[in-house]
């Protein structure tokens, strides 16, 4: 039960099965619950049948009222034959068992108020019980439910495996064609990277974008950086005058080389 109990198993083999519940404030419930009222363990599976723990603080009846009642019960919809041990603080129990569908084996009579209250290993300083049952099944009977009941659950876990399958897949695909398409950007980017732009014929230098470029009435070019320079002051290659920027040409040359 979450906030009520903390809970822990340990499998031990495909039917056995050690299962761990702390129950909080476990003093004040002896003291306050009625019979009749139980702390249920989570459920868990051992040899394919369901079970759970059912703890009664106040006993499960009126004749075990001032008792601590336990009690496995089989929540599978066949008979199973189990060895059960439970133990609390000093206090141990065994029984091997047939256990009927939806209904419980334990003992009415675990240990009394008083008893436990002289355990020192059965409660904690703060209130807390702790439980410890080792199950084992010995056998389960074969019944028209069971077969269709593992048949359902291999038939859910198919399903399961299938609908995996297919997001995989469908991630798969996508990051496929996520990776092409960087990749296809990136031999892009590559090959951009790669194209000569225009030299300047003063420093020489490359003029790719975000240079800016100044060209003369003939449609020489150099860029601004040098025209800029007090010397210069008309085209080095034709000795004509600078007419202003090629915002044509740097203009294309970003749509080439990025």
């Amino acid at each position: 039960m979450p906030g009520m109990t903390e809970e822990r198993k340990l499998k031990l083999s495909e039917n056995k099965l050690n299962y761990f519940i702390k129950i909080f404030s476990f003093d004040d419930k002896m003291k306050t619950w009625p019979n009749g009222r139980a702390v249920e363990s989570l459920p868990f599976v051992v040899g394919g049948t369901k079970f759970e723990l059912d703890i009664y603080p106040n006993g499960y009846d009126e004749e075990s009222r001032g008792h601590i009642s336990v009690y496995l019960v089989n929540n599978s919809d066949w008979v199973v034959n189990v060895e059960v041990e439970v133990q609390i603080g000093n206090r141990k129990e065994k029984d091997t068992c047939d256990i009927p569908s939806r209904w419980r084996k334990g003992w009415e009579n675990f240990y009394g108020h008083d008893d436990l209250g002289e355990d020192n290993d059965a409660m904690d300083a703060d209130g807390s019980l702790a439980v410890s049952a080792s199950i084992s099944l010995m056998w389960g009977e074969v019944t028209e439910e069971r077969n269709n009941s593992e048949k359902a659950e291999v038939e859910g876990l198919r399903s399961e495996v299938e609908d995996l399958k297919i997001k995989i897949e469908s991630r798969l695909d996508r990051l496929d064609k996520s990776l092409t398409a960087k990749f296809k950007a990136l031999e892009v980017s590559s090959k951009k990277a790669s194209l000569p732009g225009p030299e300047c014929p003063i420093c020489f230098e490359e003029m790719k974008p975000p240079t800016r470029i100044i060209q003369c009435r003939s449609g020489h070019l150099i860029c601004q950086e040098c025209k800029e320079r007090p010397q210069v002051v008309i085209c080095p290659t034709c000795k004509q005058e600078f007419t202003g920027r090629a915002i044509g040409m740097e203009n294309y040359l970003k749509t080439i080389l990025g």
